[in-house]
């Protein structure tokens, strides 16, 4: 059966995937990935395509009766014959159209700016973890108890306390005592003390010069978690059914997320996706996995991650109207087409034109030497002038004791 020489097709127009430029005497032309890839099919099968886009504007979504709106509604009702532009095989799908081979595997991810570095006003604090800290605090506290007992000290603990502390600091540590034991016990403190001191330093240094980020959301679950704190928000395709796998999951994070956005509408449209400005602040936008890499590419460098879960993943193809003649034919030179890595190297050259558009609006900063300022060291500052108030404090009671006494 011979291939027909003109077809309706119908797809989302979305930058760099599937797009139609109109020339000055009305000829179409697709571009953008998939519209690439049917311009090679139709080179191969010598076919014209007039290009339809959905009224509504959306993939489409079925209702109570099983009928679709959208692009699925369009093949649906026979409307066009080929349906492009991200679809993902799914079962719901299935009972209304056929699909051609797959022609790629794709993940539904979330794209989320960084949550930036951390102040460096309390980096002195953050340099070990929590757990350190109290371990050197017990160390410090213990290990004189053991050496007064050890070395029959006659000293209070807290010059005892005072006196190991200040070795840590790179201060003399004299008890007093030229015996064996005490020569072991100050050494051990005093190879511990260097060991630790030194490592703060690094650590310290390190954290001024470079600020450590905060943890950032690489999850789904940690979305819907955020989401629930009220400290970010999540936006979805309209009409798209991505938002029904949240509201059925298993998981009741994912679920209140899932009702979350369908209550508050957090919702785009197709040709607000490939707008940098989509990516508000403390929003994630989802979408599939290649998408997303696109819309990366447009972004300051650095500054966006990608999920690390997937919410699913699916195969993609083009949808068929059910009684379509020709879909044997499609798969054939589909199957071609994948085998010489034409739909790879359109992915890669979009990507490439996305990147280098990019590298002039962000030109890579050779950045100044960082020198440390005030407010870095503002905790410090802090703790000093509070322990030299409160040494005040403690001047002024015991003058107010002994004019009393």
């Amino acid at each position: 059966m011979k291939f027909p020489s003109s077809i309706k097709v119908t797809s989302l127009p979305v930058t760099n995937v599937f797009d139609v430029h109109t020339n000055e005497i009305g000829e179409q032309t697709a571009i953008g990935v998939e519209g690439r890839l049917l311009n090679t099919l139709a080179e191969v099968l010598n076919f014209h395509y007039e290009f339809l886009i959905p009224s509504d504007f959306k993939l489409g979504l079925p209702d109570e009766n099983g009928n679709w709106t959208g692009l699925m509604g369009l093949l649906q009702r026979g409307e066009a014959d080929i349906g492009l532009g991200g679809l993902g095989m799914l079962n719901d799908r299935l009972k209304v159209v056929d699909f051609s081979h797959a022609y790629r595997i794709q993940r539904i991810v979330f794209l989320l700016e960084k949550p930036g570095s951390l102040p460096a006003v309390w980096a002195f604090v953050r340099t070990f973890d929590t757990v350190l800290w109290v371990v050197l605090f017990l160390m410090l506290v213990v290990v004189p108890l053991i050496s007064s007992y050890l070395l029959k000290i006659q000293s209070t603990q807290i010059k005892l306390l005072l006196q190991f502390f200040g070795s840590v600091l790179h201060q003399s540590l004299d008890l007093k005592r030229r015996s064996l034991t005490s020569r072991v016990l100050v050494s051990s403190w005093l190879i511990f003390g260097f060991i630790i001191s030194s490592s703060f330093s690094a650590c310290l240094l390190s954290y001024l010069s470079l600020p450590s980020q905060g943890k950032p959301i690489t999850t789904f679950v940690e979305l819907a978690q955020a989401v629930k704190k009220g400290t970010h928000r999540c936006l979805m395709l309209n009409a798209a059914p991505s938002v029904l796998f949240l509201v059925n999951a298993e998981n009741e994070d994912l679920q209140f997320l899932g009702n979350k956005i369908m209550n508050d509408k957090w919702y785009y449209e197709a040709d607000e996706f490939m707008d940098p400005k989509i990516v508000a602040r403390q929003t994630a936008v989802v979408n599939i996995e290649f998408n997303m890499q696109l819309l990366l590419g447009k972004l300051p460098p650095n500054s966006y991650l990608l999920s690390e879960d997937a919410l699913i993943s699916f195969k993609m193809g083009f949808a068929l109207r059910k009684g379509f003649c020709c879909g044997e034919i499609l798969n054939s030179v589909l199957s071609r087409v994948m085998a010489a890595g034409l739909i790879h190297k359109y992915e890669s050259d979009e990507w490439w034109k996305i990147r280098i558009a990019a590298s002039k609006k962000f030109p890579v900063k050779t950045s100044d030497v960082q020198q440390l300022r005030v407010k870095d060291l503002m905790g410090v500052f802090f703790i000093l002038v509070v322990g030299h108030f409160l040494s005040l404090i403690v001047f002024f009671i015991e003058i107010i004791h002994f004019r009393i006494k």
